[in-house]
């Protein structure tokens, strides 16, 4: 009889034990056997792929019987006798099992709800019959694996020797376990962080694949009991994923600093007529339009490849962002003065707000060290504490009295604590931190960086051009009405912005992993589109009766604005998704021609429509101009991974 033994391990403390057990293997005293142990640590391709790889070689090698094991048990109670007795009952042979001072027998499957479980009571028989065996010892005969196949890799781990057993039973051979001996396992899965997350999705996967219409039926009534029983989880999944932790955390202080700025908008709809809102809006839309030259794309550059690069790598990029902030300070200040020459208050405003490219310098820099550290709560943190600090200061000031110009030197003020602030915190991180010219490392970067400001620029200019338009085409009128209306998408963005930020430097890591940025793409899409859908449809449901309490009768036109424009965010939010997937592949040029493409056909349509229909031809392009960007995303990312 020639035997083989095939493990995964995914420890790197396993590798030490694999010798162990190797010696322990030995002692059972087989005389024609194999060991094969896959490296599921430099593959990570889940348990049951790695057991794959070795039954595929056994199979090559005509093995009679092959030994599935984990590496993290001790077979010193068995040997070559008590194994191949028990091959004469079964087809499929376990045995009881001690874990942490408790013995199992076998496993038995819940004919409800069709879930695994380990059976405690101890038989009264030697031999008995099992639904499925512990996957961390299983012995299988030959004729087994070439009628029902390999184990399932789409499990990753738990649940798959349930799945493979309950397949064996189908194909008519038998299951059991010796009771009368026994195996220990360590298990050393047991502190994985995950593993209650693989046992419930797994075990919806094993329900989903085997259950019939009934089962269904009941397990749909029994929902809010297994709701109730997996708060736990819930729980412990976004506290131990780094990801949701700072993908929920950035979101929080997103919406809260976007609720606190919404607060702001309602206090400025309601104080200043919709023209001063308009210069307000202006002002801070040319701003925007310039904040994709304040880095040039250095900070989408750290995103995507300093977590590929070395450290000192950071202090290079920071000293190329704050010389490149300081010559975009001035560009913006001098093209406002020939911009805005006729308007001098508009240029004085826009004077103080430029304040806001050198303090982005250092909040965004301390954020790329929180991004690339997992730790983006920090940056969350300290934009919520300055974003209160700045709402309650500007509306404190709008009561007092409702002038332009005290609005936006109390911005300039504010700016430069934060600026202050913000520089500490890096220096703090960064203790050696030096502003250095070095003209071969600025041009590396910029080699890469440019696109980011291609595309920077072109996303800013997609999103402020309606407003120009509106503005010399119709009036300041119509540019308050559209941007009060416009307000409420644009709050919504949070969502888009945050993901972005979030998922980058994994996107980025994943590049050389298909199939799992495979994965990560479709649970993405699926999670982004019933958040936005929702969003969407609550939203234009409630419109008509809430913000009527928000905007004044002068700015009711806004009402019908937001209400079409909030259809783009399911659009916005999956295209977000292939547009990362397309800077980790550096096809950056890409999303520069779609965004180029978006705004020639946005351009046109506004130019054609606008004269017309004013705002609400606006309102209506940027859905359809949407709907087009995510169609042409999604064309390039499914060519880009079909060429892989």
């Amino acid at each position: 009889m020639k035997i083989v033994f095939v493990t995964n391990i995914y420890k790197e403390e396993e590798k030490e034990e694999i010798k162990r057990v190797s010696e322990e293997i030995k002692g059972l005293g087989f005389d024609n056997y194999r060991i094969y142990v896959n490296d599921g640590i430099k593959d990570n391709r889940g348990y049951a792929y790695g057991i794959n790889q070795g039954i595929q070689k056994g199979l090559k090698d005509k093995a009679d019987v092959f030994v599935v094991f984990n590496a993290d048990i001790s077979l010193k109670k068995l040997n070559k006798k008590i194994i191949l007795d028990g091959l004469k009952y079964f087809d499929v042979l376990g045995f009881a099992v001690k874990q942490d001072n408790t013995a199992y027998y076998g496993g038995e499957i819940d004919r409800w709800r069709m879930s695994g479980g380990m059976i405690r009571k101890k038989p009264k028989e030697r031999y008995v019959m099992a639904d499925f065996i512990s996957g961390s010892l299983m012995f299988i005969k030959r004729q087994v694996i070439e009628k029902t196949g390999l184990f399932d890799e789409s499990y990753f781990f738990y649940y798959d020797e349930t799945d493979y057993c309950y397949r064996v039973k189908k194909h008519g051979f038998n299951i059991g376990i010796d009771s009368k001996n026994h195996y220990i396992h360590y298990e050393f899965s047991k502190t994985n962080t995950r593993k209650e997350y693989f046992l419930a999705k797994n075990r919806l996967k094993f329900f989903l694949k085997y259950s019939s219409f009934r089962q269904k039926i009941y397990e749909f009534l029994r929902s809010p009991k297994t709701f109730i029983e997996y708060i736990p989880l819930f729980k412990s999944i976004v506290v131990n994923s780094k990801f949701l932790t700072n993908f929920f955390s950035l979101n929080l202080s997103s919406l809260l600093n976007k609720l606190f700025h919404f607060g702001l908008f309602i206090i400025l709809v309601r104080t200043l007529p919709p023209e001063k809102y308009g210069i307000y809006t202006l002002v801070w839309a040319y701003i925007a339009i310039f904040s994709p030259l304040l880095d040039l794309g250095t900070t989408s550059y750290g995103l995507v490849y300093l977590p590929k690069e070395k450290k000192s790598m950071m202090s290079k990029l920071i000293s190329m962002r704050f010389f490149i902030a300081g010559l975009i300070f001035l560009f913006v200040n001098i093209t406002a003065f020939f911009t805005f020459s006729k308007q001098p208050e508009i240029f004085r405003y826009t004077f103080f707000t430029s304040v806001v490219i050198l303090s982005n310098v250092w909040s965004g820099t301390y954020l790329i060290i929180n991004s690339i550290k997992e730790r983006i709560i920090n940056s969350s943190l300290i934009s919520l504490a300055f974003n209160i600090l700045f709402v309650i200061t500007i509306i404190i000031g709008l009561l007092i009295k409702p002038d332009l110009f005290i609005i936006f030197f109390t911005v300039f003020l504010l700016y430069v604590v934060y600026t202050l602030i913000n520089f500490l915190l890096v220096k703090k991180e960064i203790p050696d931190l030096k502003l250095l010219i070095d003209f071969s490392v600025w041009k590396k970067i910029l080699s890469r960086s440019y696109i980011f400001v291609l595309i920077g620029f072109f996303a800013e200019f997609y999103y402020k051009q309606d407003i120009f338009l509106l503005k010399f085409m119709k009036s300041e009128n119509a540019v308050g009405i559209y941007s009060s209306g416009y307000k409420f998408l644009d709050a919504l963005l949070l969502l888009a912005a945050s993901y972005n930020i979030t998922v980058l430097p994994i996107f980025s890591r994943l590049t050389k992993e298909l199939h799992l940025l495979k994965k990560k793409i479709f649970k993405d899409f699926l999670m982004l589109l019933v958040i936005g859908a929702t969003i969407s449809i609550m939203f234009y449901l409630l419109a008509p009766l809430l913000l009527p309490l928000v905007l004044k009768k002068s700015y009711v036109g806004g009402i019908v604005v937001s209400r079409i424009v909030v259809f783009s965010l399911p659009f916005i939010l999956l295209s977000s998704i292939f547009y990362n997937v397309l800077y980790a592949f550096d096809s950056a040029k890409t999303v520069v021609f779609i965004l180029g493409v978006q705004i020639i056909i946005n351009l046109i349509l506004n130019i054609v429509f606008i004269p017309r229909y004013s705002f609400y031809a606006s309102a209506y392009i940027t859905v359809t101009s949407e709907i087009i960007n995510l169609g042409l995303a999604y064309y390039f990312v499914r060519r880009k991974l079909a060429k892989l």
